[in-house]
């Protein structure tokens, strides 16, 4: 406590976010405050650092990411009702080449480059960051950080 400069008995604020909890001083000067600033910006650097880490390297894939502007698979809204497919469910496609068909069907996983904000995706790929672990880190809802 001593190290981030709350006084024993001092006032504190909570602020939540998804996945999130920051604990502020009350009151601050400008230079307190902008101290605590840089220290979040320093932390979310330090977690995209962390993740680039899992990540690796990206290895170039034959020269062409496949991960590169992927199409969103989407559905007219009568058909997921009738699908049984809720309004937010990710979906997916599967090709049967021997019958010509596309199948579309609800996704089995949460989360996917989809829901990656552009702005990570783009300092990933700029420093070479393999974003095909990126998404299977996802899909799989693999345990990056911690025990």
């Amino acid at each position: 406590m001593k190290l981030s400069g709350f006084e024993s008995g001092g006032k504190v604020e909570l602020h939540a976010s998804e996945d999130t909890l920051v604990v502020l001083k009350q009151r601050m000067t400008a230079m307190e405050l902008l101290r605590a600033a840089r220290s979040l910006q320093k932390l979310a650097t330090d977690l995209h650092v962390h993740l680039a880490r899992v990540c690796g390297h990206c290895d170039g894939c034959d020269g062409e990411c496949p991960f590169e502007g992927g199409d969103e698979v989407d559905l007219p809204d009568y058909l997921r009702e009738e699908a049984g497919i809720p309004e937010k469910a990710k979906l997916c496609a599967s090709v049967d080449e021997e019958e010509h068909t596309v199948t579309i069907s609800e996704a089995d996983y949460d989360h996917d480059l989809r829901d990656v904000p552009e702005e990570v995706l783009e300092m990933f790929r700029d420093a070479e960051i393999c974003v095909g672990e990126l998404e299977e880190r996802l899909i799989l809802g693999d345990v990056v950080y911690g025990d």
